[in-house]
């Protein structure tokens, strides 16, 4: 059984591709190289985030320092999960959230 389901505009693919890529560019110590437009586009739209203007302010924000990665995963902690997965990410930030506990122990 898949863990993602697609919505209308996203495929299962593109929902584990979306993961499989947030993991790298954790495990790349936040490169912004590794940061695409379409990346961020999906990012600023989970968790309940709103776009910081644009992408350069959403990773300025959250990935340049210690401080601003403690926020965002202070944010994907606390966030409400709450939605239907064949009309929202809410499945690719439970296994964002479920990643985050696997590096926390």
């Amino acid at each position: 059984m898949n863990q993602f389901t697609a919505t209308q505009c996203y495929s299962i693919q593109d929902k584990d591709k979306f993961v499989k890529h947030f993991v790298r560019f954790v495990e790349s110590g936040y490169k912004e190289t590794i940061f695409p437009k379409w990346f961020y586009v999906n990012l600023s739209n989970t968790f309940g985030h709103i776009a910081n203007y644009n992408k350069a302010g959403f990773y300025g924000r959250f990935f340049t320092t210690s401080e601003g990665i403690e926020e965002f995963w202070n944010h994907v902690k606390r966030h409400h999960y709450c939605g239907d997965p064949a009309y929202t990410f809410v499945d690719c930030e439970l296994a964002i959230r479920e990643y985050y506990r696997g590096r926390m122990i």
